[in-house]
């Protein structure tokens, strides 16, 4: 009931009230030609997806971007809680930060719209559709010519929209169409998340203590996700399973907001349990690298496990499986969350221990 209110007040009070305080009468510009703009810009912004696994699927979007635009020098906008995944993109120059707020006001938020007017950039691609007004303001802020995103009648922000098709569609070929109506090629070659040999083996020797001789990890994440998720009870069941294999621990994975669902996790289970927190992307791709299989709900590392060719568990709504989950399964198996909160703790055990039981382990 509370997060209804939330969503209640925000669209019908604090928005008005945020475009008031920032959707001013533009000054007057002179035209421009749209397919000018496009032809060769100088200064690109890009604003993604911010909802969970929104930088690793957009991120073939931003090798196409520069892989059009060569000689530009590209800036990337995210939430300071992703900044950690922005900054080992390579296919941008620099990494902008931002903090969410009910209204555009405060000496820190003025300093950024600052920033990016000083940049003055010739484009802006609006990959977001999240509920967040932040992004929006940000982008119509900055003050480039050219603004482009999908259609929205809430956000007026952008001056060129690009009508999404009706139905569902994974969330890659959605952002793509954005590219594709601008004429901007997809390019082929698939985006790795890679860390050199040595230093993952690095990584694990710090974090993985007391690894012995063939043992086994199974990665858990519990960060917050997109849509409905299992209860503690459950996710701690699933940790449960995973521990009772033979010489196998498993890494729980966790953001700021889940830290207390992990550590209950940890109290129940002790040492065959290890936390993670996804602050360092490096470290959280070595990590994986040495697990047997990942079980996620829709986050940020079930996009990154998928990249990386990981076996994969995904725990979804039937809604949203089109939406998160590739066409190619290979590797990846669902969950349906409306089936699994139905089941009692042992049906949970027996389904997941099937499905660790049944792959392979990860290559070293």
């Amino acid at each position: 009931m509370k997060s209804r209110a939330n969503g209640w007040l925000r669209r019908w009070l604090i928005k008005p009230l945020a475009f008031c305080f920032s959707h001013k009468a533009p000054k007057a510009q002179p035209a421009f030609s749209v397919p000018d703009v496009l032809k060769a810009p100088r200064k690109i912004l890009i604003v993604p997806d911010g909802r969970a696994g929104g930088l690793f699927l957009g991120a073939s979007q931003f090798q196409a971007i520069r892989h059009r635009y060569a000689e530009a020098r590209i800036t990337l906008l995210v939430h300071a809680h992703k900044a950690y995944i922005a900054r080992e993109i390579p296919f941008v120059d620099e990494v902008m930060v931002y903090e969410d707020f009910l209204l555009p006001l405060g000496g820190k938020l003025r300093g950024l719209v600052r920033r990016l007017q000083e940049q003055a950039f010739d484009i802006v691609f609006f990959f977001s559709t999240e509920e967040s007004f932040c992004p929006a303001y940000f982008c119509y802020k900055s003050g480039a010519d050219l603004r482009v995103g999908f259609q929205r009648d809430d956000f007026p922000f952008i001056n060129v929209q690009i009508v999404p098709r009706p139905e569902t569609r994974y969330e890659r070929e959605r952002l793509a169409l954005l590219l594709r109506t601008l004429g901007i090629s997809q390019v082929k070659d698939g985006v790795s998340w890679p860390v050199s040999k040595a230093g993952a083996e690095e990584i694990r020797e710090r974090y993985l203590v007391s690894r012995k001789p063939g043992e086994r990890f199974v990665g858990l994440d519990v960060s917050t996700c997109t849509g409905n998720r299992p209860t503690v009870k459950q996710l701690q069941s699933i940790a449960e399973v995973a521990t009772a294999l033979a010489n196998t621990r498993t890494l729980v994975f966790f953001d700021s907001t889940k830290r207390k669902a992990a550590n209950r996790i940890k109290a129940t289970l002790g040492q065959k349990v290890l936390l993670f927190q996804t602050d360092d992307l490096p470290k959280i791709v070595a990590l994986l690298e040495a697990c047997h299989q990942l079980i996620a709900c829709n986050t940020d590392l079930f996009h990154l496990a998928v990249a990386m060719g990981l076996p994969v568990t995904g725990i979804f709504s039937s809604s949203d499986i089109v939406r998160w989950v590739p066409a190619d399964r290979k590797g990846v198996e669902v969950l349906e969350y409306e089936t699994l909160k139905n089941w009692r703790p042992q049906q949970v055990s027996n389904t997941i221990q099937q499905r660790l039981l049944s792959t392979a382990p990860a290559k070293a």
